[in-house]
């Protein structure tokens, strides 16, 4: 690795543990980060896991790559004012109210290129911005906790903090679009992140269902019709409910995919089960592709899929983890092992790419993507308190117009768009590519999205839809995903459609795809054959597991990428059947972090006129947040695994019934963050059972938490959870409903958000689209156009781009290029 793309970049960082990501991120692209804390040290130094002396693994995971400096933020404000008048950026996080934020104006008046941060629960306004909360109870405000109970049967959040790390990623794609605007116009401004907006992406868009006005559209549980139980849109298409299959030394994950999104792969495994004797005739016979009609019309009996599921487990029961994804990749299998950080941490793809970097005695998930290796920096070890704070100050104080990437422009231009001056041809699908095309459109870039009508992609097959009427020109998740982008349909089957990709390309800055590893190759679209023609073309690949290491070629979706991550086995009930996090989990981590990537390899390349193939795996951008796992690995040999709701940190943090109407279930969630937290909550609630006063501590709290959580669940089962919420959070305990897609349709801290919008389609009606998460004080995100329907802009993007007139493009479509 060399010095890092943001090498000379300057950030004050006074988070604590709720936006640790931010920093990260920016040191491990070379940022010179300075840590801020008090005398007593960081909050952040009191997180879990502990090493055998008791420090903060937590810690030495998330602060890795900066210095500290320990300073009171009130007795030494000129200090930090002046520190903060020679940084290019400024991070903070917290809760409105409760915690003291500095004034965005108060810096810009010091420094007018300043980039403010501020990472919070709900947003610096609005009617829940100063709500208490944990980690647990912003799942359930953001949406993606409530469809987990139709596997886990309770709610179940992901064992390590997540919430917060979705903001802060956020957060730091908003920062890489502040100092792109600063570049151009001269002046810094304040970047806000929501945590519970950031989680609406973690719902694969679950989150418009009642919105967009789409009924039932997550199967529930409670939904009387087991066959329309059978069938769940949570990932890569209707599939089959199970997906955890064990093996000899654990569990692997497959969906045994339906329809024409993945059906294809439960094809090829029953296929390889009759050449090897291991199912019955009739069921190597089914066309997984165009079965589900056949389930909902019951012409294939309850039996009968039983029996099939029978199959499957015993044909993998006496198989290794290892054995199971060589067979995946021999046969292209959609199937994963459920990694522990034990198994990544010696697992050969790892090791092939190099992931994993040494900081210290601890072995920590590195680079963001392969192919840039001028990008990033090594990390030095967390430091102790007061660690190099002194050197960096005086460092900083006595150079203060060092060269400094996105340097600010020196004439003050108004700005409205940052990316306008950037065009991308968006090759991408679902969600982990298609994102990234979204935030740049967002903020002005031209984005060309290239698809095909004869092989519909998955976000157009899976929903929701206006009145559950399936429409591929009005899927909700396409339209989400791709709101702001122009639409061109290309048959790429054929050499003509290839070669005008590769004509586009030429004439563009970026090129995002997501195709198989090796795809773009043997269509000679790979990137020494683009880059000829257009040398300063930046490519990024996103894929599952990267275009290299032995295992780039295992096929799969986003749950596939949790399962080799290991944030599967993070989520469950029980550490024996994890059930993983809601949808294709990677898919909403990897575009957050491959956008700041992207960004800044543009900054590069304005330097150096250097293009490039980037290089992102969905599987290693899960890995970024759970770095602590990986800590603690390394320091003490421990593998973390499913715990429930439960938290280190806090008890009660659990989720509980409530009435609910007919037919249906509620839960409220409910954390208790600390011991006066616990007396204010247990004091509400009036309950003689709760007035122990060995409670009123964690370690008595923790002692008796499946007892306090018996207590708390049938003091809730009497009331609605929104009763529940408003209650304790009256006393500031951190309590939220978990959200249905009802509750954030009309959650009002939502509303003022502005996070639900919508754009005319070109028949007038209305198409919906989640707002972007991260929130520009000065170049706001505007989103241009609605999502495109098939072809919508075909005419516009060959003349204008191309220069083909109307006689060439009447002759493509007639050749059926143009589909």
């Amino acid at each position: 690795m060399g010095k890092g793309s943001l090498a000379g970049l300057r950030v004050l960082d006074l988070t604590d543990q709720r936006g640790v990501l931010t920093g990260r991120m920016l040191a491990c692209m070379g940022a010179d980060v300075l840590q801020i804390e008090p005398a007593t040290g960081s909050t952040a130094r009191a997180m879990a896991p502990f090493d055998t002396d008791g420090a903060s693994l937590f810690w030495a995971a998330y602060r890795a790559g900066r210095r500290s400096l320990v300073l009171d933020r009130d007795s030494d404000h000129a200090r930090l004012m002046a520190l903060a008048a020679v940084a290019d950026v400024v991070l903070e996080s917290g809760v409105p109210g409760r915690d003291v934020f500095l004034e965005t104006d108060a810096l810009l008046q010091v420094n007018a290129g300043v980039v403010h941060s501020i990472v919070t629960p709900f947003g610096l306004d609005g009617p829940k911005a100063g709500y208490a909360d944990s980690d647990l109870t912003l799942w359930a405000a953001g949406g993606p906790l409530k469809p987990t109970e139709s596997q886990a049967g309770i709610p179940t959040r992901v064992t390590l903090q997540q919430a917060y790390h979705h903001a802060a990623a956020d957060a730091l794609c908003g920062i890489m679009v502040a100092l792109e605007a600063r570049r151009r116009g001269g002046q810094g401004q304040r970047v806000v992140t929501s945590a519970q907006a950031s989680a609406t992406q973690c719902t694969l868009s679950l989150s418009m269902a009642s919105v967009i006005g789409h009924p039932n559209y997550v199967f529930r549980a409670e939904v009387k019709s087991k066959k329309k139980r059978e069938l769940d849109l949570s990932g890569s298409g209707s599939r089959t409910q199970r997906s955890k299959w064990p093996v000899k030394d654990g569990i692997v994950e497959m969906h045994l995919a339906l329809g024409p999104a993945a059906g294809r792969f439960t094809n090829a495994l029953f296929a390889l089960m009759a050449a090897r004797g291991a199912c019955s005739p009739k069921f190597a016979a089914w066309d997984w592709v165009t079965l589900p009609p056949k389930i909902e019309n019951d012409e294939i009996t309850d039996e009968e899929m039983e029996q099939a599921r029978t199959e499957v487990a015993d044909f993998l029961a006496s198989m290794t983890k290892l054995e199971a994804v060589e067979m995946a990749l021999q046969h292209r299998l959609m199937l994963a092992p459920i990694m522990t950080v034990a198994d990544l941490a010696n697992s050969p793809h790892s090791k092939a790419r190099g992931f994993l970097q040494q900081v210290g005695a601890l072995s920590l998930p590195g680079k963001l993507a392969l192919g840039f290796d001028e990008g990033f920096a090594p990390l030095r070890p967390a430091p102790d308190p007061g660690e190099g704070g002194a050197e960096a100050e005086a460092d900083w104080l006595a150079n203060r117009d060092g060269a400094r990437p996105f340097a600010a422009a020196r004439t003050v231009t108004k700005v409205a768009r940052p990316l306008e001056n950037i065009t991308v041809l968006d090759l991408s699908w679902v969600v982990a590519g298609p994102m990234i095309g979204r935030n740049l459109a967002d903020f002005g870039a031209q984005v060309i999205r290239v698809e095909s009508a004869r092989k519909p992609e998955v976000a157009r097959l899976t929903g929701p839809y206006p009145e559950g009427v399936r429409d591929l020109n009005r899927s909700g998740l396409y339209e989400n995903c791709n709101a702001g982008k122009l639409g061109l349909t290309l048959d790429l089957s054929q050499d003509a459609g290839r070669a005008l990709v590769k004509e586009l390309a030429g004439k563009v800055d970026v090129l995002v795809e997501s195709f198989a590893p090796g795809k773009m190759d043997k269509w000679g679209l790979d990137y020494d054959t683009l880059s000829k023609d257009n040398p300063g073309l930046v490519m990024l690949s996103t894929s599952l597991m990267g275009q290299s290491g032995p295992w780039s070629a295992l096929a799969g979706f986003g749950n596939i990428g949790a399962a080799m991550s290991g944030l599967q086995v993070l989520a469950g009930r029980d550490v024996s059947a994890p059930i993983g996090p809601y949808g294709p989990y990677t898919d909403f981590v990897a575009p957050r972090l491959a956008f700041p990537v992207l960004l800044a390899a543009l900054e590069v390349k304005r330097l150096t006129g250097k293009g490039r193939q980037l290089d992102v795996s969905q599987a290693e951008a899960g890995m970024q947040f759970i770095a602590e796992a990986f800590a603690d690995y390394a320091a003490t040999g421990r593998v973390p695994v499913a715990d429930g709701n439960r938290d280190p940190h806090c008890v009660p943090n659990e989720v509980y019934p409530c009435i609910a109407p007919e037919g249906e279930t509620a839960w409220v969630a409910v954390s208790a963050t600390s011991d006066a937290a616990w007396i204010a909550l247990r004091d509400e609630t009036g309950l003689a059972a709760l007035a122990d006063p060995a409670f009123e501590t964690l370690e008595g709290r923790r002692a008796a938490e499946a007892e306090i959580d018996t207590i708390l669940a049938d003091w809730c089962r009497g009331q609605t959870p929104e009763a529940v919420e408003q209650r304790l959070q009256a006393r500031g305990v951190a309590a939220h409903v978990v959200a249905s897609p009802a509750d954030l349709a009309e959650d009002a801290q939502l509303g003022a958000w502005g996070h639900f919008q919508t754009l005319p389609r070109t028949d007038g009606t209305p198409a919906h689209h989640e707002a972007c998460r991260f929130q520009l004080g000065m170049t706001p995100a505007k989103t241009a156009r609605a999502a495109p329907e098939y072809g919508r802009d075909n005419h516009q993007i060959l003349a204008d781009y191309l220069g083909l007139d109307a006689a060439q493009i009447d002759a493509l479509e007639r050749d059926g290029v143009l589909t």
